[in-house]
Formats: structure tokens, C-alpha cells, sequence
């Protein structure tokens, strides 16, 4: 049985091979990329909105990964910094010791006591191969702390930076939720049926009768203006030609009578 399905499969498998090498083949395919963009194209924005504010969502059940991966490396590199300052202390006192022991060798000695031990030259010459051995051991454990630090700096930056990507990711899917609010209330107010045109109609002889009004105010306020100035040009005229009249009528007697009186 299945024997069968493995040669029923490497049969499908080859037949895909041969097909996709192929004028029908191409065909195929050509037809199921169309078949896919109508499906994506298909799908209301309102829907695809909502769908990757979902995505972004899930994306916050990946900073309990990422944080476990930082707390495990923040571990690591504490755990090595302590190991490389105590072997640094160790060979501190190794250093400070065989400093010692080489002093004591000074004058042809070919053996010194350290405590209860008797050291020989050859002993020294070992250990002091030692501690350069665990000199440079310490110099690549330093070199690799240093790079763990670099890295665990890096991971901790980028679990910050993911963070605010998502918070600009929402921030975004809002803005484009509000757009697509207000188009689809513009699509509605283009694609209303209920008919105004009464309305309209009614607001612009409404406007055309504010305007007859204005008219007949403006002509009132004219003829105002004229009739007041033609009433100050008469009185003008009047006085004038009354002033006149006195001055041609009346102004010899009264020299004459002056003069009578003066005789």
C-alpha cells in the first residue's frame, strides 16, 4: 500500500515537471496568479484592515521568545564576566607569586622553599609556561565577553526597536481605518438617491427675492442722499438771492437816513 502511494506521488511530482515546462503548463499558471490577485482584489479593505491589525497583534507573542533569548544571553555573559574577573584575581596572586619565587632563584640558588614546598628551576620554568597558557586563555575569554556584550546590546536594541514598530504599525492601521471611513461616507453622500432639487430650487428664489429686497432698500437710500442734497442747494439759492434783494433794495436808504441824521 504504500508503495503505491510513493509511486502515485513521484508520478504527480513528475507530471508537475513536465507540465510547468510547458505551453499548458504556463498557461496554468498564468491563470491561477489571476485566480489570486481577483481573490486578494475581492477582499473589502475594511476586511484587509482588520486582518493585519490581527497580524500585528500576534506579533506581541513573539517578545516572550525574543525577551527568554535576551534574559538567557544577559545570564551568559553575567556568569562570564564573573568567571573572567575571578581568573583574572587567580592569576594576580600567580603573577605576584612567581615574580617571588623568580627573585629567590636570583644568585646560581638552584632550589628555593616556598612554604613547605622546594621549588627547583625546571619547577618554575613549568609553572611559568602555565600562566602564560592561562594568560591567553584569559585574553580570549575577555575577547569573547566583550563580543557577547556587543551581541546581547545588539538583541536588546533590536527587541526595542520591534516593540516600536508595532506601536507605528497600529498607529498607521488607524490612520488608514479614519481614510477609509471618510471615503466610504464620501462614496455615500455621491451615491445618495434621495433627490434635493427642491431644496435647491427653493434656496435660490429665496435668494433671488433677499436680493429684490436690497434693491429697493439701496434705491430708497439713494434717493434719500439726492433728496437732501437738492433740498441744502435750494436753501443755498434762497439765502443768496434773498441777500441780494437786501443788499440792492435796502442798502441806500439806510446810507441816506444815516446821512440825514448826521446833518
Amino acid at each position: 500500500m504504500c508503495k503505491k502511494i510513493v509511486i502515485a506521488a513521484l508520478a504527480v511530482g513528475l507530471g508537475l515537471v513536465v507540465i510547468r515546462g510547458t505551453w499548458f503548463g504556463s498557461h496554468m499558471r498564468s491563470q491561477v496568479r489571476q485566480a489570486f490577485h481577483k481573490v486578494k482584489n475581492s477582499v473589502p479593505p475594511e476586511q484587509e484592515i482588520s486582518r493585519l491589525r490581527m497580524e500585528v497583534k500576534s506579533l506581541e507573542g513573539d517578545d516572550d521568545r525574543f525577551i527568554d533569548k535576551v534574559a538567557r544571553m544577559d545570564l551568559a555573559v553575567s556568569k562570564l564576566n564573573r568567571e573572567v574577573a575571578q581568573i583574572k584575581a587567580n592569576l594576580l596572586k600567580e603573577e605576584s607569586r612567581l615574580t617571588k619565587l623568580h627573585e629567590d632563584f636570583t644568585g646560581g640558588k638552584t632550589f628555593v622553599m616556598h612554604g613547605e614546598r622546594k621549588y627547583t628551576k625546571n619547577d618554575l620554568r613549568v609553572e611559568a609556561l602555565a600562566f602564560k597558557t592561562a594568560e591567553d586563555n584569559l585574553k580570549s575569554m575577555e575577547a569573547n565577553l566583550e563580543s557577547q556584550r556587543k551581541h546581547l546590546s545588539i538583541e536588546r536594541n533590536k527587541l526595542t526597536q520591534l516593540r516600536t514598530i508595532r506601536q507605528e504599525m497600529a498607529t498607521e492601521l488607524q490612520k488608514l481605518e479614519t481614510a477609509l471611513a471618510e471615503e466610504r461616507q464620501a462614496q455615500a453622500a455621491s451615491e445618495s438617491t434621495i433627490d434635493d432639487a427642491s431644496y435647491r430650487r427653493l434656496r435660490k428664489e429665496m435668494d433671488t427675492v433677499r436680493e429684490r429686497i436690497d434693491l429697493l432698500k439701496k434705491k430708497r437710500e439713494i434717493r434719500g442722499e439726492i433728496g437732501l442734497s437738492t433740498k441744502q442747494e435750494q436753501t443755498t439759492e434762497r439765502d443768496t438771492k434773498a441777500d441780494k434783494y437786501l443788499d440792492e433794495r435796502f442798502g441806500g436808504k439806510v446810507k441816506e437816513v444815516a446821512g440825514d441824521d448826521n446833518q
